[in-house]
């Protein structure tokens, strides 16, 4: 997911690249390791979550952290402790934000490895410690998930004020994005306005217009250059498609994730929103049961067929490649430094042209 620059002698990671290898990651290792020296100090004779919450960081895209620094690049400032606090803090958002996601869709699988939950159970059941295996993986999951969003809680309330306004705002719209993503699916809300609000509000903003907010705050930056805002949203929910599509569509072997999961839950996405006004009947009694017990293996091979032939899926793909056309044009109208614009246009590629 880097984005590289060829010179002489091969290939060296870019500025972000660079950043979140040399910078970020041993900030956040360092950090989980003081986390688990103060759960020792307390006399606590084990410290699992502290631990999970350091394994689970060791990997991913590091998307978040890359569009902050770019957004903090715009006014040329150098990079110091406090963006790399920020990005540490996105990057324990997000690992609270999947680890609870996992937990809420009953997941069996993150990144190409079982779900924490699960492996936390099956590490109950190999030592045959009491109790519910299953009940423990979820309650050790979910407290993991808090510790990670306490102390992202903790790094981002310390940042300066016009960049903790950014946190606030960025933290309610997470929660608030989650909660129509379920709301929708239980109530089978087909309709793309619910889809597109869930997209941006869960997803998009999150992922990449409010990293770059977070990180033009702490460079002295009040607001983002409207241009760069709309990029941002473009690029996001491109990103959110792409996601989309990859869950029923893609390979798995790849995605590290089973596809037809969220045709299972009829999730709110702009997907399923277009589906169910071009589905024939039979693909249109089938989406009806998404999200119900009785939709089987077999009706989602048979809905997700039904998605291609009635165009849903090129018409997602067509808006995947709409957004980040227009958001790189965009790119131009928005005065940036000449490697933040470039930078920012290979994360855009990046971003939605993953296969996983």
């Amino acid at each position: 997911m880097s984005v590289n620059v060829r010179r002489a002698g091969g290939v060296l990671p870019s500025a972000d690249a660079t950043f979140v290898t040399d910078e970020l990651r041993p900030y956040l290792a360092e950090l989980l390791r003081r986390e688990q020296t103060a759960w020792k100090e307390q006399g606590a004779p084990w410290w699992d979550p502290p631990e999970e919450v350091a394994a689970y960081l060791d990997g991913g895209k590091a998307l978040r952290p890359r569009f902050c620094y770019w957004g903090h690049a715009i006014t040329g400032e150098d990079t110091g402790p406090l963006l790399t606090q920020a990005c540490a803090a996105l990057e324990l958002l997000h690992a609270f934000a999947l680890i609870h996601d996992d937990l809420m869709d009953n997941s069996d699988t993150r990144r190409g490895r079982p779900a924490l939950h699960r492996r936390i159970a099956a590490r109950h059941r190999q030592h045959d410690w009491a109790g519910d295996p299953d009940g423990y993986g979820h309650a050790m999951a979910l407290l993991t998930g808090d510790l990670a969003f306490a102390i992202a809680s903790r790094l981002g309330a310390a940042l300066p004020g016009p960049a903790v306004a950014v946190w606030d705002r960025m933290v309610g719209d997470l929660v608030l994005g989650q909660f129509l993503d379920l709301a929708g699916a239980a109530r089978r809300d087909r309709s793309l306005e619910v889809a597109r609000t869930t997209t941006m509000l869960k997803s998009a903003q999150y992922t990449v217009t409010d990293p770059l907010r977070l990180g033009a705050a702490l460079a002295g930056l009040p607001e983002l250059p409207i241009a760069l805002a709309r990029y941002g949203d473009l690029v996001g929910e491109a990103f959110q498609l792409r996601d989309d599509l990859l869950v029923v569509f893609g390979d798995p072997r790849l995605t590290g994730k089973p596809v037809g999961e969220d045709l299972a839950s009829g999730k709110p996405t702009q997907l399923l929103a277009y589906a169910a006004k071009e589905l024939p009947p039979r693909g249109q009694a089938l989406l009806a049961l998404a999200g119900t017990p009785a939709l089987t293996r077999a009706d989602v091979a048979v809905l997700t067929d039904e998605l291609v032939r009635c165009g849903a899926r090129n018409h997602v793909e067509r808006k995947v490649r709409n957004n980040v056309d227009v958001a790189c044009a965009l790119l131009d109208q928005a005065e940036l430094p000449p490697r933040v614009a470039t930078a920012l246009r290979s994360l855009a590629m990046a971003a939605t042209e993953r296969q996983r």
